[in-house]
């Protein structure tokens, strides 16, 4: 007889035969997996194993991206890092930057290179006594008015004002027969004068022009008498009467003479009166006036030969 036709009835779950297995159907019920889902295979799962896998795919995972991101700030500061050191050239050694600094912000440059020079070659310049010495280089005008300046004559603190001058190409008018005869055999060319006076007493300077230095200096060893005083124009008349006092020099080819005496034409003697002190300042007046000429044409001369220098330059930038 079939079982369908009365035979005992076998409900799933339980082992055929009629008795229910140890642990009933509950227990089967539990053992199955939910709706929808397969059978574990060779039963129920190892939840516990399941478990530790994803907690180690997990920190794997964690592991890696902390490892992806050091790398990527690594890297970029090694761009950074490179760029300033690019851009400021390598810098000096054991330099410090400090954060939020004002040197951080501000932009490295360079520094500009220097400038190069050619080198350059002058000629030396003249001194003043070349042109006192030489007739080739003492080119200026040799004129009273000129060379003997309209400004007072003061020595030491005494002055003296310029009341006439005078140019004489023929050296004899303009002295004595003594030395007029002297001046004209060591070649004189001319003869400029002035008189200077401070009330009391009046000095006439004389200053004699010679072709070369040796025949001024052989003049002024040679000279008797003495240069013809000035009073022409503004200038007393002094030294009629004698009793006047002279001097005699001579640097580089000008030989130089003086002529004192009382403004009142009163004859003068003895050491230390105002008409010798005249006399002296004269003289002192005279060289200074000499030496200027010079120091005036040898200044002229270095500003001339800058002048061609620079033009001579100009003009090679012009061509290229």
């Amino acid at each position: 007889m079939s079982s369908w036709q009365g035979g005992p009835q076998w409900t799933p779950g339980q082992p055929q035969g009629g008795r229910p297995s140890p642990g009933g159907p509950q227990r089967q019920q539990e053992s199955q997996p939910p709706w929808g889902q397969p059978p574990a295979p060779g039963g129920a799962p190892d939840w516990n194993r399941l478990a530790a896998e994803a907690d180690k795919r997990r920190q794997r995972k964690r592991l890696l991206i902390i490892a992806a991101a050091a790398t990527a700030t690594l890297a970029i500061g090694a761009v950074v890092a490179l760029g300033i050191v690019q851009q400021s050239g390598g810098g000096d050694e054991g330099s410090q930057n400090t954060a939020g600094s004002a040197e951080d912000t501000e932009e490295l440059q360079e520094p500009a290179p220097e400038p190069s020079f050619e080198e350059t070659s002058l000629p030396p310049v003249p001194k003043p006594r070349e042109f006192i010495t030489d007739a080739d280089k003492d080119l200026a005008p040799f004129a009273a008015d000129t060379f003997f300046s309209d400004d007072p004559m003061e020595v030491d603190g005494r002055t003296y004002v310029r009341r006439a001058v005078a140019d004489s190409e023929s050296c004899v008018d303009a002295a004595d027969v003594a030395l007029g005869e002297t001046l004209s055999q060591h070649g004189c060319t001319g003869l400029a004068r002035a008189t200077y006076s401070d009330g009391a007493v009046a000095v006439t300077i004389g200053v004699a022009q010679f072709p070369t230095a040796e025949d001024a200096a052989a003049a002024k060893e040679a000279a008797a008498g003495h240069v013809s005083q000035l009073t022409s124009g503004e200038a007393p008349a002094f030294c009629e009467r004698g009793g006047c006092r002279t001097t005699k020099n001579q640097v580089g080819r000008y030989a130089y003479f003086t002529i004192a005496g009382n403004a009142d034409n009163t004859p003068d003697a003895g050491d230390g009166t105002p008409a010798q002190q005249a006399a002296r300042d004269g003289n002192a007046h005279a060289h200074a006036r000499i030496v200027l000429r010079g120091e005036d044409q040898a200044s002229e001369s270095a500003a001339a030969i800058i002048r061609e220098r620079n033009s001579g330059g100009a003009g090679d930038e012009e061509e290229g």
